[in-house]
């Protein structure tokens, strides 16, 4: 059939418009888009820190289930808001490479990260945990579920930890200063303040921080009480599960930045997860040595 003149001249318009439309996603198109993450409840309190570009440092104590998790759901929340999120851990950066390789994967064994030296050494502290081993294993399926989460490293041992723990994280920051940094470290390690009992000029990472993150905020566990898997010593036989007397009354789990009457430089507020439970290594002695065939 021959057009007319006028047809020929319709015809970009009607092809443009019918582009347009098809390039346009409904709502309920873009809904589904969106990642379908549970990252569990709404964490009271977490708008008062989850802002874009937010340092949030968590002091926990190590060894226990609820800090962990803590940790990653605020991460989750965070990244299921749309903020670009790096979930930094106390763990060795040795340990960067591994996890990055394992990470990227869309299957496969914890066991292709938990090989190592660190996971299998004699004396675990908490930081090998199982509850830290699961940390893991969600980061990676929210990664894959499209949340963008990162994790990074961030330990570097040796006698001045706090100097060079802080330095490893402002290179980090360094590289991504637009993105929400939440930081799992010991509560130590989180203090704002200076001095230790055994050291009062002793400045802690978290202080160290502060000249380059002057908006950083710092809180401290807070629990009634329980238990946490603990090394008293710097052998085996000295670690296990251990009571804790409680830092706080029992209260739901969520964010206070108010701070502590007894310790008012020494954190920013507290987050509460309720009464703490052990988390053993996530290797055990059978485990410790060799790879399963």
């Amino acid at each position: 059939m021959r057009m007319s003149p006028w047809s020929l001249l319709a015809l970009p318009l009607i092809l443009g418009g019918c582009r347009t439309a098809r390039e346009t996603p409904t709502s309920s198109e873009a809904q589904a888009a969106k990642p379908r993450v549970d990252c569990g409840p709404a964490i009271p309190g977490m708008e008062a820190v989850l802002k874009p570009g937010a340092f949030v440092v968590l002091g926990e104590m190590h060894g226990t289930q609820e800090a962990p998790l803590f940790a990653s759901r605020l991460a989750c929340h965070a990244a299921k808001a749309g903020q670009t999120v790096r979930l930094a851990l106390e763990l060795p950066v040795e340990e960067q490479a591994r996890l990055d390789v394992w990470l990227a994967k869309e299957d496969g064994a914890s066991w292709d990260f938990t090989d190592s030296a660190f996971w299998r050494r004699e004396v675990q502290d908490g930081r090998s945990s199982e509850a830290m081993k699961q940390l893991l294993e969600r980061a990676r399926d929210w990664r894959h579920a499209g949340l963008p989460l990162r994790v990074v490293a961030f330990d570097t041992g040796g006698k001045e930890r706090d100097t060079t723990m802080a330095e490893h994280l402002r290179q980090a920051r360094s590289e991504a200063p637009r993105d929400t940094f939440i930081v799992l470290v010991g509560n130590l390690h989180a203090r704002r303040d200076v001095g230790a009992p055994w050291n009062k000029s002793l400045e802690f990472m978290t202080h160290r921080l502060l000249a380059t993150e002057p908006g950083l905020v710092s809180l401290d566990l807070a629990y009634p009480g329980g238990s946490a898997w603990i090394c008293r010593g710097m052998t085996a036989d000295t670690c296990g599960e251990k009571p804790l007397r409680g830092t706080s009354v029992d209260r739901p789990p969520g964010i206070s930045l108010q701070k502590d009457a007894d310790d008012p430089d020494g954190y920013d507020g507290t987050y509460s997860v309720g009464t703490l439970s052990a988390s053993p290594p996530a290797l055990g002695a059978s485990t410790a040595t060799s790879a399963p065939k």
